[in-house]
């Protein structure tokens, strides 16, 4: 089926779709592993990106989209972007899981039979990324971003092939997708000046954000702040017409989802946010209109626009699709989307770093993994 062939919806969809997938190969392409592994999240939002195309072209067109991977692990991947909005399982449901995954995680760096346990001190069980002097992502992120469950995690040896099929199949839907585009020919990627630090979960943890959460809850808070720090590097990327779209829509999509999530837990009423700057942002007039946005979430995402059809014609681009979910220039909605999504990491770090009531901070609790 060629595109003169396709409803504008279709050719929009399709569009949206070849632009995530080059913006996310584009990005990964030759990068060493080290930056690979700490680039986790932008992995998640690939395989997201990935899976909804799977879905949508196979509904809709009756495409085969091939990917070769685990697709259950694949759809977790998917749906942990969504945090605590998922249908199927609310914040304490989140929560438990990730208390899960802790356990399983510490349970494979300390076995329970373990022989020498006075040298425990010598080991460490979390690994945490940072990028300008800022946490990036970390080792319990990247196991709930990439859809493991804790019997994967608890097994050392199962969870570095498991990445390595995610990652392959979304390469596998990128090379259908991006067939005759030169993607072959882009400009990689920037590698970031990543730093790595190692740590204990059970110290570390309990640190985070002044000390005033779970350590299962700070471990999904930090996972949000993850996967909104990812989308703000997206500029960085954004080194050709197609990655420049594609950016847009991640920087849009984690500020709604990592948004939801803080949102979700003031809703949830069984956690206390003391923190008077994180309620603030919440009421500021941007979170509500962000939070206002979820047709537009939704089109973008699973790339079905059936509701704006009849303002979409032959030639439509994703930024008409834009303008008719919001009222609004495409640029001016860019614009606001990258100054509050600043605004938002900057505050959920300062919570995330500030001392606990006793002045240890999380900080103090890593050390250098050189």
């Amino acid at each position: 089926m060629t595109l003169p062939e396709l409803d504008p919806i279709e050719v929009i969809a399709l569009e949206i779709a070849r632009a995530d997938m080059h913006y996310v190969a584009g990005s990964l392409r030759k990068l060493p592993h080290s930056a690979i592994a700490a680039e986790i999240a932008l992995l998640q939002y690939g395989t997201m990106a990935a899976y909804e195309a799977q879905l949508y072209f196979g509904r809709t067109l009756g495409w085969k989209l091939d990917a070769d991977w685990d697709a259950e692990t694949a759809k977790a991947a998917r749906m942990s972007g969504k945090f605590f909005a998922d249908k199927q399982r609310n914040l304490p449901g989140v929560v438990a899981h990730f208390d899960q995954l802790l356990q399983a995680n510490r349970g494979a760096f300390f076995p329970p039979g373990r022989r020498g346990r006075l040298f425990d001190f010598l080991r460490d069980d979390l690994s945490v990324v940072f990028l300008d002097g800022r946490p990036y992502t970390s080792l319990v992120s990247a196991h709930y971003l990439t859809g493991l469950g804790p019997e994967q995690v608890s097994d050392l040896e199962t969870v570095g092939p498991a990445v390595r099929e995610l990652s392959t199949g979304l390469g596998n839907i990128a090379g259908v997708l991006l067939r005759g585009s030169g993607i072959e020919f882009h400009e990689p990627g920037p590698v970031q000046a990543f730093q790595w630090f190692d740590g204990k979960s059970s110290v570390a943890l309990p640190r985070l954000f002044g000390g005033e959460l779970e350590p299962a809850l700070a471990a999904a808070l930090l996972t949000a702040h993850s996967i909104s720090c990812s989308a703000l590097m997206s500029a960085a990327r954004s080194l050709c017409p197609w990655c420049e779209a594609a950016a847009r829509k991640h920087r849009f999509v984690a500020l709604f989802q990592a948004l939801t999530a803080v949102a979700n837990m003031r809703a949830d009423g069984t956690t206390t946010l003391h923190s008077e700057e994180v309620l603030a942002f919440l009421d500021d007039p941007e979170s509500v209109w962000v939070l206002g946005q979820s047709k537009l979430r939704n089109g973008l995402i699973h790339l079905g626009l059936q509701d704006i059809a009849k303002n979409l014609r032959t030639g439509s681009t994703i930024d008409d699709a834009i303008r008719a979910y919001t009222g609004q220039d495409p640029d001016a909605v860019s614009d606001r989307v990258v100054r509050h999504l600043n605004h938002f990491v900057d505050v959920l770090t300062r919570w995330m770093l500030s001392p606990t009531p006793n002045g240890k901070t999380f900080m103090a609790a890593l050390h250098s993994a050189l």
